[in-house]
């Protein structure tokens, strides 16, 4: 009897201790997205376990930890995908060269705040049938998932570009066909824009030379709407009959990058890297103990300003990255629009116009997509010794940009 409670002790122990592994990454991945009682819940379950003593505290504080993964895991937790076993695959080849702690580490890209050059979770509508087995090689290769939605009823589509609610890792969309009401279930975190602007405005979705944010504003302006509880539809003019596919289109999963956490033990982070570092001592980002990852625009001492949509450091324009140059110019068919004043989440506390000098031991990260990046002109400088590593190599999912990192 002694001997069964040491071995199931233990047992439970050592499950407990695989459990708070996978918290650790989703909250590495995912936390900068807990709402203040997501976080709380999670802090709680996640210190629950770490205290249970007894096979019994322990099973019962797992039980509770996995339902709150469940729930806040987004892709993460549970795995459940082909997809996501190729990545956890590609994890598993680092891991097993006992490289991964000391040298590099994988980090997969949360929001298309670096787009272009980095994905997010990014969509594409198609129409007609795609075959079984170059379904299942996008699933492989390129990390995709497919959804079709069918129209109930025939009758005019008008749609909303901002989420009905949020349940465990989905996020409810809402599309309006006649008088009846089809939900969309997404994964957390995408962004509808893109498929909702090619499939139903594809006029305005067509105006490459402006950024997704200003074809989505134009949108607003041109089209009637209105106002179905509290929620805004626009009208796309597009007929739906009942019983067909009126909207088909494919997500694809974010970029993994490997990063070097080598490099910067030895030399200071360049203007142009693409640099992860931590977020705990960003008063601005509410000192969360996260990993971001942006493109240094500013060291300690340099100048920063807008002019324009262009981006000048210590009154030059600045140099040192592909991005750099791509959205200067601005390169309207590689999606790089320019630096933007304002973006994302309002008015930034440092909009770069006036200009801003980086302080002393601080670095400036900005995002590639300027349109839709939350980055130093909203929480602020990055310290310097919060620099992590540089962004080497995106190794999954193998699309056109798996290779060496820009």
């Amino acid at each position: 009897m002694f001997f069964t409670k040491k071995s199931s002790l233990k047992s439970a122990r050592k499950e407990a201790r695989a459990l708070l592994g996978v918290a650790e990454k989703i909250f590495n991945y995912r936390g900068d997205i807990f709402s203040d009682a997501e976080r709380a819940r999670f802090d709680a379950d996640v210190s629950a376990l770490q205290n249970a003593g007894t096979p019994e505290e322990i099973s019962s504080a797992s039980e509770r930890l996995s339902g709150t993964l469940t729930e806040l895991g987004g892709t993460f937790f549970p795995q459940r995908t082909v997809p996501e076993w190729v990545e956890l695959i590609v994890v598993a080849a680092i891991l097993a060269i006992g490289i991964r702690a000391f040298f590099f580490q994988p980090f997969k890209i949360p929001t298309n705040s670096m787009y272009p050059t980095y994905n997010g979770m990014t969509a594409k509508v198609y129409s007609g049938e795609i075959p079984v087995p170059a379904k299942w090689a996008e699933r492989i290769f390129r990390s995709a998932s497919f959804y079709e939605f069918t129209a109930p009823v025939t009758g005019k589509v008008a749609v909303s570009f901002n989420k009905t609610e949020r349940s465990g890792n989905t996020d409810i969309f809402e599309i309006m066909v006649g008088s009846e009401i089809v939900r969309l279930e997404l994964p957390r975190d995408f962004s509808i824009d893109s498929v909702l602007l090619e499939r139903f405005f594809p006029e305005e979705f067509a105006k490459k030379n402006l950024s997704l944010a200003e074809r989505r504003s134009n949108v607003f302006q041109r089209f009637p709407a209105r106002t179905i509880g509290k929620k805004l539809f626009i009208e796309t003019g597009v007929q739906a009959n009942a019983g067909e596919t009126f909207l088909k289109f494919r997500i694809f999963g974010g970029d993994m990058v490997l990063v070097d956490r080598l490099s910067y033990h030895f030399s200071k982070p360049k203007v142009g890297d693409p640099f992860v570092f931590r977020t705990r001592n960003i008063p601005g980002l509410n000192n969360v103990d996260l990993y971001y990852i942006k493109r240094l625009a500013g060291t300690s001492g340099d100048t920063l300003e807008l002019r324009g949509k262009k981006l000048f450091r210590n009154g030059e324009l600045i140099a040192g990255a592909h991005a750099f140059e791509r959205n200067n110019k601005p390169d309207f068919a590689g999606e790089y629009y320019g630096y933007q004043p304002f973006a994302g989440r309002g008015i930034y506390s440092a909009p770069l116009n006036p200009a801003f000098t980086v302080p002393a031991s601080a670095y400036y990260a900005l995002g590639d997509n300027s349109s839709n990046s939350f980055d130093s002109r909203g929480w602020g400088c990055v310290p310097a010794d919060d620099a992590i590593g540089k962004a080497l190599f995106i190794l999954y999912p193998f699309s056109a940009h798996w290779g060496i990192a820009e």
